[in-house]
């Protein structure tokens, strides 16, 4: 008898355990730099920035050496963070169209790119069918908020029809401007530290309520324009004074990715003075990769910047923490990238994915937990679709539509405009020196059925003739 109410005993303390590991889910603290090339931290290996905190979180987590964004720019980048799907299927395909009010690049296209998923009154954006992330933890018991760069859409497509609790969005550094428009605030702050202050609010409600939270941190750091605090200007250019190899506006980029650190270190000393550090998941990443600058030095090794498809355009750290769940000062060579994040998410939180939806990622938690090093899936897509800067001499395009595939150590671009195609192996060329498309005819057509079979997959929509090209005679 007394063997049995031990061993009910023991059933009823498991249960209850089982059971409070689905109640007390772990909090998510989402920070997202904006256009932070791989290169842009001390961490990763540019000991001209100063990164301290972000430097601490990489030292105390786990980071990937070959993270990628979905695409070399914000809002497709963005919708692929927010619903988890692949660009194609979640249909914004870039920030807006602005070929068609350039004659020169409209008349040089041979072929239209797919619509941008538009909503009358609420501009180019993320569509309410989509299950956001913020939307999927809600219903798993998140309190949910956002402050910071939205770019996917107003009106009907805001922030706060997205799952989101509470948030708005905040676009500029100083004079900034935020939507809806919020009266009473003083805009002449620096948004990075009025986001800041606006998270933490929330991150202390949530505590309060002993609900778990899921704070999405974009800050508007480091895009354009170049507006640093005067004092970390200051800082940098008494530093870097007749060091030629750095330009002016890499020393203004250096002065806002301090700011940045600051933020960050801010909120990671909120959640240790809140007792929320072993309870909290930090993820810390970027949209895409960093923009053209005078040596392009946070980019570099990598070939590109924002806006191609080359490594430097879709290289962005990634830094992932979680206090006895993820080991300190580890690292993974794995590529990953934007899209699973989602599931990863819904993986370290124990949290049910949403019925009949859609998700292309994969979840890392094996890796970032210890029990796997690899993930399972065959190959990163990208589709980008954005045409600019035609020039009719040369009959060239600053950027054009191109699709790519990246799978076993070697990267296919296919380039849609005029069926050719190019090919890196990333394993031995990783900044992109040499095209070998011609030396491996049996790789790049392996490479070519899967992203075919990709394009069946995600809703692809075919290139269409462009009613408004005409060749213009090509001169040398």
């Amino acid at each position: 008898m007394n063997k049995f109410l031990i061993l009910l005993f023991c059933l009823i303390l498991y249960i209850g355990q089982a059971q409070n590991k689905t109640v007390n889910k772990p909090n998510i603290l989402f920070i997202l730099a904006d256009d932070l090339g791989i290169n842009a931290l001390n961490c990763y290996g540019n000991h001209l920035v100063e990164s301290p905190n972000i430097d601490k979180l990489f030292s105390e987590g786990m980071h990937f050496t070959n993270g990628y964004s979905n695409d070399p720019t914000c809002a497709p980048s963005r919708a692929s963070i927010m619903s988890g799907q692949y660009v194609p299927r979640h249909q914004v395909y870039r920030v807006a169209d602005r070929f068609k009010k350039d004659e020169k690049t409209l008349n040089g296209m041979k072929y239209l790119p797919p619509d941008n998923y538009h909503l009358e009154g609420s501009g180019v954006g993320l569509t309410l069918n989509k299950i956001t992330i913020a939307e999927a933890l809600k219903a798993n018991g998140y309190m949910t908020s956002a402050y910071g760069k939205w770019h996917l859409g107003h009106k009907e497509l805001q922030i706060q029809n997205q799952g989101f609790d509470e948030g708005f969005e905040i676009t500029g550094h100083y004079n900034f401007k935020t939507y809806p428009k919020q009266n009473n605030i003083d805009a002449s702050l620096y948004s990075a530290d009025y986001i800041t202050e606006k998270t933490i609010d929330f991150i202390k409600k949530a505590k309060a309520s002993k609900n778990p939270f899921f704070a999405y941190v974009p800050y508007y750091l480091v895009h354009k324009p170049l507006e640093p605090k005067k004092k970390y200007l200051d800082h940098f250019k008494n530093k870097l004074q007749g060091n030629d190899s750095v330009g002016p506006d890499e020393i203004k980029v250096l002065a806002m990715i301090k700011s940045l650190d600051d933020s960050v270190g801010q909120l990671l000393s909120k959640l240790n003075e809140l007792g929320l550090e072993d309870d909290t998941i930090v993820i810390f990443t970027s949209d895409n990769g960093h923009y053209k600058t005078e040596s392009n030095i946070f980019n570099q090794p990598y070939k590109g910047v924002k806006g191609e498809t080359f490594e430097g355009g879709i290289r962005v750290p990634y830094i992932f923490k979680w206090p006895n769940h993820i080991a300190f000062n580890t690292l993974s060579k794995e590529p990953i990238i934007h899209i699973d994040l989602y599931p990863t998410i819904l993986g370290l939180t124990n949290s049910q994915k949403p019925e009949n939806y859609q998700l292309d990622g994969e979840d890392l938690s094996p890796i970032l937990l210890g029990s796997q090093n690899k993930t399972k899936r065959k190959a990163l897509i990208w589709e980008y679709t954005n045409y600019a800067g035609y020039n009719p001499k040369t009959r060239e395009f600053r950027s054009q539509w191109v699709n790519v595939i990246q799978m076993d150590g070697y990267k296919l671009t296919e380039v849609v405009e005029n069926h050719s195609y190019y090919m890196y192996h990333l394993t031995t060329d990783p900044y992109e020196t040499k095209d070998i498309y011609q030396d491996f005819p049996e790789v790049s057509k392996k490479l070519k059925i899967q992203l075919e079979q990709w394009k069946n997959e995600t809703s692809y929509q075919d290139p269409r003739p462009n009613p408004n090209y005409k060749l213009s005679p090509k001169k040398d």
